[in-house]
């Protein structure tokens, strides 16, 4: 299923963006966040429905 690959890049792209930004600016980490939870949302939502397709 495609869904497996796509929850996978959307927490690669979240770890890359945690670890990069928290080192190089804070400040701007601290705005990044709420995107950075949305993300972690999206992938839940989206691993979910392949469970349930199932």
């Amino acid at each position: 299923m495609i869904v497996d690959p796509v929850t996978a890049q959307i927490r690669v792209a979240v770890s890359t963006l945690l670890a990069d930004t928290d080192a190089e600016d804070p400040s701007t980490a601290d705005l990044l966040h709420a995107v950075i939870n949305q993300l972690v949302k999206q992938a839940r939502l989206l691993s979910s429905e392949n469970r349930n397709s199932r």
